[in-house]
């Protein structure tokens, strides 16, 4: 962001696109010190800061923040300020079954809207997986799994739909079931594979019967380690 290029590319852009720019690079700075726990769950986000490290004004980094909390990734309250969002195992177990119906509705539709290139997209993503996952790189398994699933949602056509996939904090839900289970990356791509066969079938109801059972599986781990913990927690 301090390549004078970039600066010299910014001066020929109108203002309005030139804060568009940088939000958009800002929140995947954000995103990123997330998946990759430069930032942990409860951590406060100083808009100056931020701003001083990147070497930009407050304004876009506002916005990107707002961004931020729209899709889950942070909370804000008055005098507070903003924190990465910390969710509780019971909130976790909560969501999964409405995941599961979201995304399941979403392959249904994506299986007879997705196109040739949306497709090609997630090939993209479960390559990333695999390797990510070779290298134990956790960051890029989130950002790959992520990714994957926005694409189902996107190719569904539903906007609507894709407006509850963002409010639900889905994307975040993956970031921290990974952070609860460590089995999450383990056979990552080979969990998603049966969900891009689905769809290369354009068989609606198979895709969404796929997409429903590979959510609810790690919705279970979440419900066992909760249940594992009240049980230890009664033992004391």
């Amino acid at each position: 962001m301090s390549d004078p290029r970039s600066r010299n590319r910014d001066q020929l852009l109108p203002k309005p696109i030139v804060r568009r720019v940088l939000r958009e690079e800002i929140k995947e700075y954000l995103i990123d010190a997330i998946l990759r726990r430069r930032l942990a769950p409860g951590d406060r986000i100083v808009e100056t800061r931020i701003a001083q490290e990147l070497g930009v004004s407050q304004t876009p980094v506002r916005e990107a923040l707002r961004d931020l909390e729209l899709l889950g990734f942070v909370t804000s309250e008055p005098f507070r300020g903003t924190r990465v969002r910390a969710f509780t195992h019971e909130e976790l177990v909560q969501i999964y079954p409405i995941r599961a119906a979201i995304e399941g509705v979403a392959a249904r539709a994506a299986a007879t809207r997705i196109t040739t290139e949306q497709l090609l997209a997630l090939e993209e993503q479960l390559d990333r997986m695999r390797e990510a996952t070779e290298f134990g790189d956790e960051a890029t398994a989130i950002e790959a799994d992520i990714a994957f699933h926005r694409i189902i949602v996107e190719a569904s056509g539903n906007r609507l739909l894709q407006q509850f996939w963002t409010s639900l904090s889905l994307a975040t839900t993956t970031f921290l079931t990974f952070s609860i289970h460590r089995r999450a990356i383990e056979g990552l791509a080979a969990r998603h594979e049966p969900i891009l066969e689905a769809l290369r079938t354009r068989n609606p109801d198979l895709a969404e019967a796929v997409m429903r059972r590979h959510i609810e599986e790690p919705g279970r781990w979440v419900y066992e380690a909760l249940s594992r913990e009240q049980g230890a927690d009664q033992e004391r």
